[in-house]
């Protein structure tokens, strides 16, 4: 990201904060109010699920309904007979614990919009009116739990991804990437953790409001509160945008690709080079514990030293001692050792003994490889 963009935005976030966030005037300062307000309301088992679904939509203030009222509409649909529980259960399977997978967070938000869109076709089919999308999903899952969830306005959004110059695409509302948009929020918010300014502007707005406001430990509504300003109240002031193409967006998704893919290689490289190191440490501790070697055409031996990782062995009607690399005797099974765990230490590690010679090898390439694309990663 462009830093240096993104901080000249949170500068302008920070001069004119007072004028966005006053009472009588724009008040942005509503967000950690409503987020507040939502939570004081929502009952997943309030015996009267459609009244109090009404009150938890008014709490929202305008945060999610436009001129589309989707929040509205589940309210409206709620009201009719039986579908309180059907709204109810949606809204319970919406929230419903997914441990942080946003894989399984998307399905449930397509499945969400599914059950809307049912609803919507059997009360309403001609109407333009209280159609949910990936947006609406969002502001309910973020209202609910804002230290998890994210906020999204794509304009706003959109705007400040290209000034920032975040390449990666989060797609349209028939095909979000949950995780993509997730990934930009949490870029937002490693740097505003480094903004000591912006983090003592931000505390100050809870100044005789503890108690009424969402105390947005994690900053999800802050970084929301930012990307919406900034498009809103021109924020943007001194910040060279850089225009940023489809086919900018495709080269840096194919190198990201590629930096994903080479990063998973070294992964692998590493791993191989861990085991090795453990197989030879084991492999040592082994022959010092006085188990029988025991070569295969010269059969039993006895061990005269340990010379580096060579073995150095003595057998019976052999004049001179034989001297062996221990990762290619033991991972080719030349050398076998009269020791109960031999066979689970040869299960584990030979194989990776066998390539003792090619996995160092292999690491400086995988690491070399990934140097042009480490950028591109996380």
């Amino acid at each position: 990201m462009n830093i240096k963009n993104l901080n000249l935005i949170f500068e302008n976030y920070i001069s004119r904060f007072e004028k966005i966030n006053e009472p009588d005037g724009a008040d942005e300062n509503y967000k950690w109010f409503a987020v507040h307000d939502f939570q004081n309301v929502f009952d997943i088992n309030a015996p009267d699920f459609s009244s109090m679904l009404k009150k938890a939509c008014k709490a929202t203030s305008i945060a999610i309904d436009n001129y589309m009222q989707p929040f509205s509409g589940l309210v409206v649909m709620a009201e009719k007979d039986g579908e309180a529980e059907t709204i109810r259960e949606m809204f319970r399977q919406l929230y419903a614990d997914d441990g942080g997978d946003l894989v399984v967070r998307q399905q449930k938000i397509t499945a969400f919009l599914s059950s809307c869109d049912k609803l919507l076709e059997k009360h309403y089919p001609s109407s333009h009116l209280y159609k949910n999308d990936q947006r609406s999903a969002m502001a309910y899952l973020w209202f609910y739990d804002p230290d998890n969830n994210y906020m999204c306005k794509t304009t706003e959004a959109r705007y400040l991804a290209n000034a920032v110059e975040f390449y990666e695409e989060w797609g349209t509302y028939a095909n979000f990437r949950l995780d993509v948009y997730y990934r930009f929020c949490d870029a937002l918010i490693d740097e505003i953790r480094k903004n000591s300014a912006l983090l003592a502007i931000h505390q100050s707005r809870f100044e005789d409001h503890e108690t009424e406001m969402n105390p947005d430990k994690q900053l999800h509504i802050l970084v929301f509160d930012i990307i919406y300003c900034a498009r809103t109240y021109g924020l943007y002031t001194g910040v060279e945008i850089k225009n940023i193409s489809s086919e900018d967006r495709r080269l840096y998704q194919q190198r990201r690709n590629k930096a994903v893919e080479l990063a998973g290689q070294l992964a692998v490289a590493e791993e191989n080079m861990m085991l090795l190191q453990e197989g030879i440490i084991e492999a040592e501790s082994l022959v010092r514990s006085g188990a029988t070697v025991t070569h295969n055409s010269f059969g039993a031996g006895t061990l005269e030293k340990l010379d580096g990782h060579y073995l150095v062995l003595r057998f019976p009607g052999v004049d001179a001692p034989k001297k062996f690399e221990l990762t290619s005797a033991f991972g080719n099974g030349f050398l076998s050792l009269n020791a109960p765990n031999f066979s689970a230490f040869i299960d584990k590690y030979g194989t990776i003994l066998k390539q003792a010679v090619q996995i160092p090898k292999q690491l400086k390439r995988a690491e070399a490889a990934l140097k042009p694309y480490i950028d591109y990663l996380d």
